[in-house]
């Protein structure tokens, strides 16, 4: 075989291998994307819970400020 087909084989044989390297980190990428799509779906149901649950607490059982004991150490 001519040095300049030896060549063009092994350029090609390098594009295919980075090729294969390149689509198995876009599909890592994908998965952790997918994974991080669903943390976040699940940590925005947590926030919107914990939001409805401090709203319905009564505001009759938070003090106001003036009317609490000040800390022993005034």
């Amino acid at each position: 075989m001519p040095e300049a087909t030896n060549q063009v084989l092994e350029r090609l044989t390098r594009v295919e291998m980075n090729q294969a390297f390149h689509d198995e980190s876009i599909e890592a990428l994908e998965r952790t994307i997918a994974s991080q799509h669903q943390d976040i779906q699940l940590l925005e149901k947590k926030i919107a819970l914990l939001s409805d649950y401090i709203k319905s607490l009564k505001q009759d059982s938070i003090k106001d400020p003036k009317d609490e004991v000040p800390p022993p150490h005034y």
